[in-house]
């Protein structure tokens, strides 16, 4: 009986970490293809919602774009509700990964809020954006002037705004300080007045000066013919009369109207023998009968 004790006890002893082994392989064997499956489920899931997540972006642009709303809106807006169902996708991914999903969220929130702190000036410009939206003082396409920069509205984007200059170059400027300095908008009005500045001579004839110059602007036809044409004195100069002319044009034709009438002025002066002179110095000396002609005149 001892013996049968012994080799029980040796078989026990031989066939022990086998079955171990065959236990922990088992376990690796459920446990990876649970792992497996969760990380193949997780990544379909971040593909299928990601792929949703763009038609569902161009649809609502779609959407928008036949509502006629405003591309400063649609421009806005996009970037923001693609970064919001990417989350909501980045959080179904994390469910199935196996983790609380709840704290994912929290965790997000507060790296959302240590980052918050980190850039505020980002968050401003962030802010700054929603209001420009919101109050539109100038939209996409508009013809803007601020803090010494002019140009037309390229985009307008969740931090900063892109204008392209009339020499081709793109300005990027932070919202924040945008909203909050004056801005000029030449594009909300349809008409732009456009002044010309012109000096004649004391010397020639200021009534004939202002027919001529009136009638440079009844001849060109992007002058606006329902709103005042003015030629008036704008001030006496050291050198010339200055005249102020003045008209309205659209906007689409302010500048090629400007060459125009800048040019069409200078013609129409020349041809009218009505001079247009430039700063000089007039010098005079008097000649006293008294003083010597040679001043260090030898008199021996």
């Amino acid at each position: 009986m001892q013996e049968q004790d012994k080799v029980d006890s040796l078989q026990d002893v031989i066939t022990t970490p086998f079955k171990d082994l065959e236990n922990f392989t088992q376990w690796i064997l459920t446990k990876g293809s649970e792992v497996g499956w969760s990380l193949v489920s997780a990544l379909l899931t971040l593909l299928i919602g990601f792929w949703i997540t763009g038609k569902l972006v161009k649809l609502i642009e779609k959407r928008m774009i036949a509502r006629n709303v405003d591309l400063s809106i649609r421009t806005f807006l996009t970037p923001i509700l693609n970064i919001l169902f990417k989350a909501i996708v980045l959080t179904f991914v994390v469910g199935r990964l196996g983790f609380n999903a709840s704290g994912f969220v929290a965790a997000l929130g507060g790296v959302g809020l240590a980052v918050g702190l980190a850039l505020q000036g980002s968050l401003s410009n962030f802010a700054a954006g929603i209001l420009i939206i919101l109050f539109k003082p100038f939209k996409v396409g508009d013809y803007i002037v601020s803090q010494g920069n002019e140009g037309s509205v390229e985009s307008i984007n969740l931090l900063n705004t892109v204008i392209a200059t009339a020499k081709g170059q793109i300005i990027t400027l932070p919202n924040g300080n945008l909203f909050n300095n004056p801005i000029t908008n030449y594009s909300i009005k349809e008409y732009r007045r456009l002044d010309v500045n012109v000096g004649i001579s004391y010397d020639d004839d200021f009534d004939k000066a202002r027919e001529v110059l009136l009638s440079v602007l009844e001849k060109n036809e992007l002058v606006d013919d329902t709103q005042s044409k003015t030629v008036e004195i704008l001030e006496f100069a050291a050198s010339s009369v200055n005249l102020a002319v003045r008209c309205y044009v659209k906007n689409s034709d302010y500048w090629t109207a400007y060459w125009q009438l800048y040019r069409a002025v200078k013609y129409a002066l020349d041809d009218n023998n009505i001079s247009m002179p430039y700063p000089h110095t007039e010098m005079i000396i008097k000649n006293e009968s008294n003083s010597p002609t040679i001043p260090f005149e030898n008199k021996d």
